[in-house]
């Protein structure tokens, strides 16, 4: 795989490799309440920067 350098880049690489990604993915439904990354709320941080910069996720 090449470098990826750009936002084209990283789009070619998601369709070239749907497949493996989808396999690989857990469905947040089938992770159990305590799961250590569901409680993980550093993300809300980021969603709510940027929902702040650009109106939406």
């Amino acid at each position: 795989m090449s470098k990826i350098e750009s936002v084209q880049d990283f789009r070619e690489f998601l369709k070239e490799n749907r497949d493996k990604l989808l396999e690989k993915a857990v469905k947040i439904e089938n992770l159990p309440p305590d799961d250590e990354w569901l409680n993980d709320s550093s993300w809300d941080k980021v969603y709510a920067k940027g929902v702040a910069q650009n109106g939406k996720i």
